[in-house]
C-alpha cells in the first residue's frame, strides 16, 4: 500500500517537472494566477485580530521576561489613507471587522515608543503566499495538510521570535545608543528583521517539501517558463531586426 502512494506521489511529480511546450506554459500560467489571487484572498479576507492579540500578549511576555519596561496602550487604527486600489480594499476589508480596524498596542515606557501588532505583523503575508503554493502544486491531499499545518505553527512560533527580537532591538538601539527612532527602527526592522523574515521563508518551504509536497518544482517551472518566454520575445525581435 504505502509503495502504491510513493509511486503515485513520484508521478504527479514527474507530471510536473516534465511539462513541455504549450501544456507547460499553460499550467505555468494558471497556477501562477492561481496563486496570485488565493494569496490576495488569504491575506487580506480573514479577520486576524485574533492572531494580532496572540503575538501581542505573547510578544510582550517575552519582552518583559527579558526585563523590558514595557506597558499596554490604546488600540491602533490600522486604516490607512490613500488612493492605491490595495489600500481602498484592504481599508473596506478593515472596515468589515468587529473591532473597527483597531489593532493592540505595546508602549515602551523606557524609549517612549509604541509598537502597534498590525495584520503585517502576524506573518501571514508569507502564510497566504505558502498555503496557496501548498494548494496548486501536486501531491496527496494528506501531505497537504500536514504540511500545512507544520508550516503554520512553524510560522506563527517564528513569528513571535521575530517581532520579539525587532521590538528589543529598536527598544536597545534608541536607549542604549541614543539613536533617533527612524534609525533605530531601520537597524532594527529592515536590517536585522527582514534577513529574517527571508530566510524564514525558506525554513518554511523546506519543511513543506519535507512533507512531500514540493512547492519549490512549482516555482522552477514558473521561472524555467519566464525564461522561455523572455527566449521567444527574444527571438521575434532579432528576427524582426535582422
Amino acid at each position: 500500500m504505502a509503495n502504491a502512494v510513493e509511486q503515485k506521489s513520484f508521478l504527479q511529480l514527474r507530471n510536473l517537472t516534465e511539462l513541455e511546450g504549450r501544456k507547460k506554459q499553460t499550467y505555468a500560467l494558471l497556477s501562477f494566477l492561481v496563486v496570485v489571487v488565493l494569496t490576495l484572498v488569504f491575506y487580506l479576507v480573514p479577520d486576524f485580530y485574533f492572531l494580532e492579540k496572540i503575538t501581542n500578549e505573547t510578544v510582550f511576555g517575552m519582552l518583559e521576561l527579558y526585563q523590558f519596561n514595557i506597558e499596554d496602550a490604546p488600540l491602533y487604527n490600522e486604516i490607512e489613507y490613500g488612493n492605491s486600489l490595495f489600500i481602498i480594499i484592504s481599508n473596506f476589508l478593515s472596515g468589515l471587522d468587529g473591532h473597527g480596524g483597531n489593532t493592540p498596542v505595546i508602549k515602551s515606557i523606557s524609549a517612549s515608543r509604541q509598537f502597534a501588532i498590525v495584520r503585517a505583523c502576524t506573518g501571514m503575508q508569507a502564510g497566504a503566499l505558502l498555503m496557496a503554493l501548498i494548494i496548486v502544486t501536486p501531491a496527496e491531499a494528506s501531505k497537504k495538510i500536514k504540511a500545512s499545518l507544520y508550516s503554520l505553527l512553524a510560522l506563527v512560533v517564528g513569528n513571535f521570535l521575530r517581532i520579539a527580537l525587532v521590538i528589543a532591538m529598536t527598544i536597545t538601539i534608541d536607549v542604549s545608543y541614543g539613536s533617533t527612532y527612524n534609525a533605530a527602527w531601520f537597524w532594527a526592522h529592515d536590517v536585522l528583521g527582514k534577513p529574517i523574515g527571508f530566510f524564514g521563508t525558506i525554513f518554511f518551504a523546506i519543511i513543506i517539501e519535507r512533507q512531500g509536497v514540493p512547492i519549490l518544482n512549482t516555482v522552477s517551472l514558473w521561472i524555467d517558463s519566464f525564461i522561455d518566454l523572455l527566449k521567444f520575445i527574444y527571438g521575434k525581435v532579432a528576427s524582426i531586426l535582422s
